[in-house]
């Protein structure tokens, strides 16, 4: 906080009382103005910084965490996580969606985790409207390449299968490939390669085509088609198919399942969520990194001191920041 917020001058005791409330309204999933008389100067200060400042801070927690942990080997996954949004006036940084709980738009960022051998979010991006998100997710690839650990496999949802960012991926003319595997919409081509597996197993070479730099790119990919991977909920087989530079195999099943970590993760920090009614995108950001900080020193606590649940540990935050808290009664008036 004092990296990406200028508090320092607010004194230590008061940071303490801030934290405490945070942790507190995180604890409830509620706002920090039911908790707190502090949210008017947090607003206000978090509203002066930055986002790269906000990122750093939450990277140096990160790069501590994984040299603590001792992380070697992960796997890791990216998707959009999205906190809906009932105000008005956010413009472009909101995007539409279905309406969902009676809100018609959302917040959105787009976060990579690490989905093995634990859970925990490694970063995340405002993802606003008109954004593009292939860039998005590969300036979270470029900042996961500069951590210590060695990359084993990235998955991606169905929504991640772009060009662009399969282009990166491959990396064929900068020799720099990351192993990934994505679940493939079903286009004509997919569709195509469907009705050609006849087999429980298909593997076809596929080309794209797309725009960049004023020429043509031609990235390609290897789709697999794994036919009866797994039953509905109505009994009936469906398909699998994936793009990926792995070895095709019908274990990328098994493998893929990992993925549904990254929807735990998130269904974790849901249930220590900051309320905001603010519009500001820094703000926000503030907001959703503080409860992914909130899950990382959780999962520290578990593993190197005594397990907690999640609400019961947001409790013990609170506790014992107001222990650190400084009481100072009230001047005595004096008697004449």
């Amino acid at each position: 906080m004092d990296i990406s917020i200028s508090l320092p001058s607010l004194g230590n005791t008061w940071k303490n009382a801030l934290c405490a409330d945070l942790a507190e309204s995180a604890r409830t999933e509620s706002y920090v103005e039911t908790i707190s008389n502090k949210s008017d100067t947090i607003h206000k200060y978090a509203g002066w910084s930055d986002d790269i400042l906000l990122k750093r801070s939450y990277e140096t927690q990160i790069r501590s965490a994984i040299k603590k942990l001792k992380l070697k080997n992960v796997e890791l996954a990216v998707d959009t996580k999205k906190d809906l949004y009932y105000g008005k006036d956010a413009g472009l940084n909101v995007r539409n969606i279905k309406c969902e709980h009676g809100a018609e738009q959302a917040w959105e960022y787009v976060v990579i985790s690490i989905v093995w051998p634990i859970r925990m979010p490694l970063m995340a991006l405002h993802y606003w409207q008109g954004a593009d998100l292939a860039t998005l997710t590969i300036e979270l690839l470029e900042f996961v390449r500069t951590l210590s650990f060695n990359i084993k496999k990235i998955l991606f949802d169905r929504g991640f299968y772009i060009a662009h960012l399969i282009d990166y991926l491959e990396s064929r003319r900068q020799k720099r490939p990351l192993p990934y595997q994505i679940l493939v919409r079903r286009d004509d081509a997919i569709k195509r390669y469907i009705a050609e597996t006849k087999k429980k197993i298909g593997v076809f070479n596929h080309e794209f085509k797309y725009p960049k730099k004023k020429s043509i790119w031609k990235p390609k990919t290897t789709i697999v088609v794994c036919k009866d991977a797994g039953k509905n909920r109505k009994g009936e087989s469906y398909d699998m198919i994936f793009a990926t530079n792995l070895k095709p195999s019908f274990s990328l099943v098994r493998e893929y399942k990992r993925r549904w970590n990254i929807e735990t993760g998130f269904r974790i920090m849901e249930e220590g969520k900051v309320m905001s009614k603010s519009n500001k995108p820094i703000v926000r950001l503030f907001y959703f990194l503080l409860r992914a900080l909130f899950t990382v020193i959780w999962l520290l606590q578990n593993t190197f001191k005594m397990h907690y649940t999640f609400k019961a540990y947001l409790r013990l935050v609170e506790k014992e920041l107001r222990k650190l808290e400084v009481y100072k009664p009230p001047p005595i008036k004096p008697t004449f």
